[in-house]
Formats: C-alpha cells, structure tokens, sequence
C-alpha cells in the first residue's frame, strides 16, 4: 500500500493560469508568489515528516516520539544484565516498539506469533510449547545481544496471554532430541543442547 508523496507545483504553474486581465498585474502576481511560497514551504514539511517518522529510518529523538505515540520508552523499567544502560539504543528500541505495536494487534493465537518473530528477528527461530497447564515453553535460536535477551525475559517481546507463564529457552536450532529428526530437534551430531 503505497502513497504517493505530495509534491508542490512551481510558482510558475500557477502564474500561467492566470488569465491576461491579471497576468500582468505586479501587486496580484506579488501576492500569488508568497501565498504559494508559503504552501510550498508547507507541502515540503509534510514530506519531511513522513520520511523522519518512518519507524524503519527514524533515529534520535523521531524514535523517541514513535515511542511516546506507541507507549513505550526507551528507558526500561529493569536493570539490564551485564551493566548494560536501562536507556536503549536506537535500533534495540526500534525493536521494542515493533514488538509493542505488534503485541497491541496480537489475536491471541500461537499461529500468529511465528511471523511476528520472523518480522522482528529475521533469520531467528522460536518454538512455542503448549504444556496445557497454563505455561508454555518458548525455545529461542538465533543471535541475541544480552539487553534483547532481557527484554525477551521480561515479557517486552513477545506477546503473552494474561496468566500463562512462559518458560524461556536460548539456543541454537536443531536442539538435541530422540526419535524425531527435522528443523527443531535433530539426533546425535546434529542437535544441540539446550
């Protein structure tokens, strides 16, 4: 779904709809030229905007503002493990604000939150786990700096439904398994531990 960027037409359009009685007139065509240097001005803002407040190129303080819209700031609530700022970087909040605006639209469904990780993490895994007794194992592979891992822990990631308890997993895909053999659990050799 594309839309295209508005673009302001030159002055000089608009001087050459003028009809002859007006053409020549230098207070009209005075006035004409700084009313429509000001939308001009105008027109060129907008697309500023657009372009700043792109969540994919935002940065700074943009990335602050999406933040403000969305809810979330880019200071946690924790302490992060390894000494690491509570204050996040801007492509760990770009993350952050992915995986809340993506939480905010979740339907609830375990089906729906494979693309949603594939969105944020390309080229991660997640294995999600029903136990049916109101927790769920959440086996994670890919590569996760220490501040991802703690947002992930911390319930910031990936949505949850209220009352059910997730387990998390880090590692590398396939993990280590018997009597089953493909992308997830692999046999000796190939599977890894968890």
């Amino acid at each position: 779904m594309g839309t295209q960027p508005i673009q302001a037409l030159p002055t000089s359009y608009y001087s050459n709809l003028l009809t002859s009685q007006y053409r020549n007139t230098t207070q009209f065509n005075s006035w004409l030229s700084t009313v429509l240097n000001i939308t001009n001005d105008i027109t060129n803002c907008l697309q500023t905007i657009t372009a700043n407040f792109d969540l994919d190129e935002a940065v700074g303080n943009q990335l602050d503002v999406l933040g403000l819209i969305v809810g979330v700031s880019r200071t946690v609530n924790f302490q992060p493990s390894d000494s690491v700022s509570p204050v996040l970087d801007d492509s760990t909040y770009r993350i952050l604000i992915k995986a809340t605006i993506a939480n905010n639209q979740w339907n609830g469904l375990i089906s729906s939150l494979y693309p949603l990780w594939n969105s944020l993490f390309p080229g991660g895994s997640i294995v999600i786990i029903d136990n049916q007794n109101m927790t769920a194992d959440i086996i994670l592979a890919g590569t996760f700096t220490s501040i991802i891992q703690d947002l992930i822990t911390n319930g910031l990631i990936i949505p949850r439904p209220e009352t059910v308890q997730y387990n998390f997993i880090f590692g590398s895909l396939p993990f280590f398994g018997f009597d089953f053999d493909g992308v997830y659990i692999a046999g000796w050799d190939i599977g890894k531990w968890a």
